[in-house]
């Protein structure tokens, strides 16, 4: 088989939200073909992959052997929102450190220093409810990461939510298309978004740009074998 491009249209953004701690029992099996984020691991025969806090995985499908937290086992399940997009940037980078000495006659010399940086952005539109007029969720959720979010319903009532800009998980899907039995590739890294900038121009729609860096936490390129479940 040969070795194909494939266009930004196959790729799909995602930002994750933490649902409620799950602790393992050695009975309740995790749910199928759901994401999952290991907060900790049994001191002895845990069930969890990785092997890592923070470790993220998708469990088995359906027809495969289920996994079986025992105590000790704890994750997080995770719901994806889907982020529209124009174009989404991944970029890595690798420090290095300056051994350059008069040996090296006359060139500089450096060598890595292991530690690597990822960041990128994720640019789109601002979207709005049709009939309300009303920011969408995403957009205001977007908002509110960097400003306090004020609700004035126009009869008196006023509702204030603080700003609030905490980690979040990022996927990022290279293959969206893929079909069942191919394999789906994801860039999965934890992350701050660290700037956001709206504004448009006379001719042009409103904007939507995210501007993000790596934060603590386990990064990976995940490979998944498609069941029918996870065809997107």
């Amino acid at each position: 088989m040969s070795n194909i491009a494939l266009s930004g249209l196959k790729t799909r953004a995602e930002l994750s939200s933490r649902g409620a701690l799950v602790e393992g029992d050695g009975i309740a099996e995790l749910d199928p073909n759901e994401w999952y984020e290991v907060a900790a691991f049994a001191a002895v025969g845990s069930q969890l992959p990785g092997g890592v806090v923070s470790f993220v995985f998708r469990t088995p499908d359906t027809t495969e052997t289920p996994i079986v937290p025992i105590v000790g086992d704890d994750v997080y399940k995770l719901t994806l929102t889907r982020i529209c997009k124009t174009d989404a940037e991944v970029s890595f980078e690798e420090g290095t450190i300056d051994v350059t000495d008069d040996c090296e006659e006359g060139f500089n010399a450096n060598i890595l220093d292991d530690y690597r940086g990822i960041s990128g952005t994720l640019n789109g539109f601002m979207k709005y409810n049709d009939d309300t007029g009303e920011l969408s969720t995403n957009s205001k959720a977007l908002f509110n990461r960097f400003l306090n979010l004020v609700v004035d319903d126009g009869a008196g009532g006023y509702t204030v939510t603080a700003t609030a800009n905490e980690k979040v998980l990022l996927f990022i899907c290279l293959n969206k298309n893929a079909a069942v039995g191919d394999k789906q590739n994801w860039i999965i890294v934890p992350a701050i978004l660290s700037g956001l900038g709206s504004g448009a121009g006379l001719k042009d729609a409103q904007k939507r740009d995210i501007t993000w860096t790596k934060a603590q936490g386990y990064v990976s390129l995940y490979q998944r074998t498609v069941f029918a479940a996870d065809v997107i």
